[in-house]
């Protein structure tokens, strides 16, 4: 990917030059225009922490993000982790914490660890605190610090500015790459259910697959469809149907484990891929949904007392299939083997199909 010409490079150009310092060279320029060229958090934050380390000497650099639901900054990447003067998370609310002051401020903070200047010479710290600011939006802060006893332990202005425009453009390239992936990410969504959806389903599968190609295990898919779906919208309307399509997806989630991957197939069906999962543990994880969606009350969002059941189908990687789309064909011919007999059943697919 070349930035060469782009709008990006020009606008981070121009930040730089309203800094109007002589401190922000080329060299910086480019370093920090080298955060733009990946897409993966990850991978940008790697790359920050070895362009603070090499402009601005330190004894640890650490790259902490804010937690999407609480307030409170995580530790993501350091270097010299052991010698940190914060553990792995910092509170927003700590008014001890140079970080927090940092972040909750959105402004640079220096000086000695600690609250007072007695604290800070007992720890014999010099901290470098930057926010991460990008677009009014606080995404993290980045904190360096030196030993007071070192050669020239405070952090001189040209350093501190330097910091400063490197965190700068990594801010932006961290809310670049999220929002690229939030907007991937809702392409591969289920709008009603909030599940995933078929696209990223075989995706996923095909993924999983070939990890357990190469490590000799297995995965397991569930193929599911609601008994007399049709019922609940004839009886109570589509937006109740809807509603409890919903729901259905809530008791499905509440079921399985946090690896587990559910998927909206389409209509009342659904998948759920089983992680290093055999057959027999697949069945009886489709047994363990199929009782709870049978023991629930289901209101459709209009208070009322719908009762379902549903019939499921399992086939397993490499029991049955060692392709995808293969594996959920036999495990939907699992699941109508299911639905033809009895219903609110649970079927294995059949081998050699």
């Amino acid at each position: 990917m070349t930035l060469a010409g782009c709008p990006l490079r020009a606008a981070i150009r121009l930040r730089f030059v309203q800094m109007q310092d002589d401190v922000i060279t080329d060299s910086i320029f480019e370093a920090a225009m080298r955060l733009h060229e990946s897409l993966d958090a990850g991978e940008i934050v790697k790359l920050a922490i070895e362009i603070l380390s090499d402009k601005v000497a330190s004894e640890t650099w650490a790259v902490f993000l804010k937690a999407v639901q609480v307030d409170r900054l995580e530790l993501v990447r350091a270097v010299n982790a052991e010698a940190l003067a914060v553990g792995s998370f910092v509170e927003l609310q700590d008014t001890s914490s140079k970080l927090a002051q940092a972040a909750t401020e959105q402004k640079t903070i220096t000086g000695g660890h600690g609250s007072t200047a007695a604290t800070a010479h007992r720890n014999g710290i010099v901290e470098l605190c930057v926010p991460l600011v990008a677009r009014r939006k606080l995404l993290g802060a980045v904190q360096a610090t030196r030993k007071l006893g070192a050669t020239n332990p405070t952090f001189q202005p040209d350093e501190v500015r330097a910091a400063e425009a490197i965190c700068s453009s990594l801010a932006v390239a961290l809310a670049n790459a999220n929002e690229y992936h939030e907007a991937t990410r809702q392409t591969l969504i289920d709008d009603l259910t909030r599940l995933y959806n078929v696209r990223y389903l075989y995706q996923m599968l095909d993924n999983e697959i070939r990890r357990a190609r190469r490590y000799g295990s297995a995965v397991s898919v569930v193929f599911m469809d609601l008994d007399g779906f049709k019922l609940v919208n004839d009886a109570y309307g589509h937006r109740a149907g809807s509603a409890t399509l919903t729901e259905v997806a809530d008791v499905i989630a509440g079921s399985v484990r946090d690896t587990d991957f559910i998927a909206r197939y389409g209509g009342d069906e659904f998948v759920i891929m089983l992680p290093e999962t055999p057959s027999i543990p697949g069945v009886q994880m489709a047994e363990r949904v199929r009782t709870r969606i049978a023991a629930h009350s289901f209101n459709g969002g209009v208070g009322a007392d719908i009762y379902l059941t549903a019939s499921f189908g399992v086939a397993s990687f490499p029991e049955h299939a060692t392709e995808a789309e293969r594996l959920i064909e036999l495990a939907d011919a699992a699941m109508y083997d299911a639905k033809q007999n009895k219903k609110n059943s649970v079927r294995l697919a059949a081998l050699n199909v």
